[in-house]
C-alpha cells in the first residue's frame, strides 16, 4: 500500500484537474462511432462516473463529486487518501495519461488499433468487448458494456507486451454525436471515404447529410 507525500498529492491534483477539464470539453456527453477497416462498428462513450476509476486514485468523496471538484479546480490534496491501493509508479502513469485520453479519439486515430475481446491479467475471466491501443503514448483504454448496448471507457492502463486479445484492427473512421442525437453528425477522423461507403449499415449510425457529402466526393473523384 502506497502512502503519497504532499508533493505527490499536489502532482496528482494538478493532473486530474487538467484531465477533468479536457474530459468535459471533448469527451463527456458525446458518443463516438468507431468503424474499423473491416467494417466492425463500436459505439463508445466517456462517463462522468468512470473518471475517478480511470485516474486510479483512492479518494474520500464520491465519483460524481470527485469529477465536479476536479473540473472546477476545487479538488483538494485532502480529498486524496493517505493510503492508495496502487503503487506510486502506477498512479504517476495513470494520472499523466488521464490528460491524454483525447488522443484515443482525436489525435492518433491513424495509428491507434482496436483490440477485440481485450483481457487484463488481473481479471482473466472478464474480457472487455474492445480496447483502443495508442502505441505512440504507450497506453491502452478498455471499454465495458453499458445498459444500452454501447460501450463506456472503463480502464486506462500502460501498454505492455503481455496483452491478450482475439484480434487487432486499424480504424477507418470516427464520427461523433451528442448523447441525445439519433445519428452521428460530426466527423472526427476518416482514413478513406470510398471504402467507408462500402460499410454495411453505416446509415444506421451516420447521418444522411454526412453520407451524401461522401457520395458527392466519390462522384467527383470518378
Amino acid at each position: 500500500m502506497y502512502k503519497p507525500n504532499e508533493r505527490d498529492k499536489e502532482i496528482f491534483r494538478q493532473r486530474i484537474i487538467k484531465g477533468a477539464q479536457l474530459f468535459d470539453k471533448y469527451l463527456l456527453h458525446k458518443e463516438f462511432i468507431i468503424i474499423t477497416i473491416d467494417f466492425e462498428i463500436y459505439k463508445v462513450t466517456f462517463k462522468k462516473k468512470e473518471f475517478l476509476h480511470l485516474t486510479g486514485l483512492t479518494v474520500n468523496v464520491g465519483e460524481n463529486l470527485f469529477y465536479d471538484l476536479c473540473k472546477s479546480s476545487k479538488i483538494s490534496k485532502n480529498n486524496i487518501s493517505n493510503f492508495q491501493r496502487h503503487n506510486k509508479n502506477t498512479l504517476m502513469t495513470k494520472t499523466a495519461n488521464i490528460n491524454k485520453l483525447i488522443k484515443f479519439i482525436y489525435a492518433d486515430a491513424s495509428t491507434n488499433l482496436i483490440l477485440k475481446d481485450f483481457i487484463m491479467s488481473s481479471a482473466p475471466n472478464r474480457p472487455f468487448p474492445c480496447a483502443i491501443e495508442n502505441s505512440k503514448e504507450n497506453m491502452v483504454l478498455a471499454f465495458a458494456k453499458t445498459n444500452n448496448l454501447g460501450l463506456k471507457a472503463k480502464s486506462l492502463r500502460k501498454k505492455t507486451n503481455n496483452e491478450i486479445y482475439t484480434s487487432s484492427h486499424l480504424i477507418l473512421a470516427i464520427f461523433s454525436k451528442e448523447e441525445n442525437d439519433a445519428l452521428a453528425n460530426s466527423i472526427v477522423y476518416i482514413k478513406n471515404t470510398c471504402n467507408l461507403l462500402e460499410c454495411p449499415k453505416i446509415d444506421e449510425y451516420v447521418s444522411n447529410d454526412i453520407l451524401n457529402k461522401f457520395i458527392e466526393l466519390k462522384r467527383n473523384a470518378a
